[in-house]
């Protein structure tokens, strides 16, 4: 079998492939994808701890740690203290940070709605299936 026949490399090829270009849609506004994601979270959830984000994203601690430390140098997000536990921090978006959330999601949004008008409502439905159910075989 060639490799550009098997589906784990299709999958890491077409995934590299999204990620660039939606690195292009962030990177004018100084931000990764994964910052963006980290923001997007944030504002969809305001007030959680890291490790909350952490287990949103999927993503090992320590990463997701210089994430939130990058975005907050960039005054998009602050930790706060949890009045319920003082050994907690809370973090949320700086007003700056859902500014840039409210106008980049946007232009997120139509880029998504395009790539899905493209491949078609059955199709969009079905590939999204298929993808969460790789993604529950497959365990870390």
């Amino acid at each position: 079998m060639q490799i550009d026949d098997t589906l784990g490399y299709l999958l890491c090829r077409t995934a590299r492939k999204v990620h660039r270009h939606t690195e292009k849609l962030f990177s004018p506004y100084g931000l990764t994808v994964e910052q963006w994601v980290a923001m997007k979270i944030l504002a969809e959830s305001p007030n959680i701890s890291q490790k909350e984000l952490s287990g949103q994203m999927k993503r090992d601690p320590n990463t997701v740690k210089a994430i939130v430390d990058r975005l907050i140098k960039k005054d998009y997000v602050t930790r706060e203290p949890n009045q319920v536990d003082r050994r907690a921090l809370l973090l949320q978006l700086t007003m700056s940070g859902k500014q840039l959330v409210d106008k980049l999601a946007t232009e997120d949004e139509r880029e998504n709605r395009q790539l899905e008008l493209e491949l078609g409502e059955a199709d969009t439905a079905s590939m999204k299936k298929m993808l969460l159910q790789i993604e529950e075989m497959i365990s870390e």
